[in-house]
């Protein structure tokens, strides 16, 4: 008997059987489904992560106090800090700005908006991706002279005056110590809120200010807490931050104390894809859990068809079919089932992962090596759990296989 005609009898063999071979192949849908479905929307939030570390500014990086070692007002850094910092490292540095944020409402009628009331200075927009739609951004003059003005988005805008064309208006922000009313100078293109979908409730507007009036209201006193800071591309952003901490300890005499810390985007974004793909690793090996269950099923059921037909066995036997034929028979059989069931399963993982990418809005990455590796682990499953009753089949006594009834 050769390999076609054994294709033959066990596709005949499993359409005779419909729902029992559907039955045998769910647990391999389901279970290839599930793995190329959760690597797809895996991958899918690495990507969009990746798109918005983009937009964010991946040479980005924040300098700052070091918490944990109780730092004193000593080690605080200045604006004389600010300002060495900048000739010292004028080539590698896009942007650097303060900033010191606090939370705020303002007031509609009876309605309350949440506002975050951000103190900067005029590099601010070199760090932040800022686009000035009217009016314009904070110059130096502004935070020099402490005038009360502000740049605020187009969002804010529509929910407290009901247009964009606010220039000139004046916004009042009651803050948890005082109020303060600003003249606005800018609006701005309202910046997209990584995941703000998930929340329960849209997250608050940005009010930029400068940073001396801030500095003011709180009695700050041109000490801050931290930096933010942009890089030019080529540079090595962790290099140069070792660098500036080495400067800023020098200056404040705190060398050996650890008091200053700092973070880059590109780290975290290394640490956000390690966790996330050790998160789609740990998932879908528990989902490809249900492709052991879907290969038990198919042995199960290859076991029962081997006890069926133990007379068409012997009736094989007897006309000269010899072990390889009859093994092959099965264990084709069983390959085709899983194959069957994993075809099914890449389709169902396909359309059911652009569903979910569809509603939740991440983008649609399907893994090729995903699919490929489920298609041969589902002809993996077929030879493995098939070999067993393939092999029971193939030494069964073809005289008694006759008598069984």
């Amino acid at each position: 008997m050769n390999i076609i005609e054994s294709i033959r009898i066990a596709i005949e063999a499993i359409f005779s059987n419909k729902m029992r071979s559907l039955l045998t192949m769910l647990g391999i849908i389901i279970g290839i489904s599930s793995v190329i479905i959760i690597v797809s929307l895996g991958q899918g939030s690495q990507e969009m992560i990746h798109k918005e570390f983009e937009t964010f500014g991946v040479n980005r990086a924040y300098l700052g106090l070091n918490w944990r070692e109780s730092p004193t007002t000593r080690a605080y850094i200045t604006n004389e800090d600010i300002d060495i910092l900048n000739q010292v490292f004028a080539k590698e540095i896009k942007g650097m700005s303060p900033d010191i944020t606090d939370s705020g409402k303002v007031v509609k009628k009876t309605e309350e908006i949440n506002v975050n009331l951000s103190g900067i200075n005029e590099q601010y927009n070199k760090i932040e991706n800022i686009v000035i739609k009217e009016g314009r951004f904070l110059l130096e003059s502004d935070i020099k002279a402490r005038r009360k003005v502000a740049v605020i988005d187009e969002g804010l805008a529509l929910k407290v005056f009901g247009r964009t064309n606010v220039l000139e208006e004046e916004i009042t922000v009651d803050l948890r110590y005082s109020k303060a009313t600003f003249a606005i100078i800018g609006i701005a293109k309202k910046q997209p809120v990584p995941f703000a979908n998930f929340g329960n409730s849209e997250p608050p507007s940005y009010i930029y200010v400068p940073i001396s009036i801030i500095e003011q209201m709180n009695g700050m006193n041109g000490i801050y807490w931290g930096l933010n800071i942009n890089f030019n591309k080529e540079v090595k952003p962790q290099e140069i931050l070792d660098k500036m901490i080495s400067l800023i300890e020098r200056r404040h005499n705190t060398i050996g104390k650890n008091y200053y810390v700092s973070y880059t985007a590109e780290s975290e974004l290394a640490m956000l894809n390690q966790i996330m793909g050790i998160l789609t690793l740990v998932v879908g090996a528990i989902a490809a859990i249900s492709l052991l269950v879907g290969g038990i099923g198919v042995m199960n059921i290859m076991l029962v068809s081997v006890t069926e037909r133990t007379k068409e066995i012997g009736i094989r036997k007897a006309i000269g079919a010899k072990y390889k034929d009859i093994m092959m028979q099965f264990l084709i059989e069983a390959i085709i089932i899983s194959g069957i069931g994993g075809i099914i399963g890449i389709l169902f993982g396909i359309l059911i992962s652009f569903a979910i990418s569809s509603i939740i809005g991440f983008p649609l990455v399907l893994s090729v090596a995903a699919i490929i590796i489920a298609t041969l682990f589902s002809i993996i499953v077929g030879i493995f759990f098939g070999f067993y009753p393939a092999k029971k089949a193939s030494k069964l006594d073809p005289i008694q296989a006759l008598r069984y009834e």
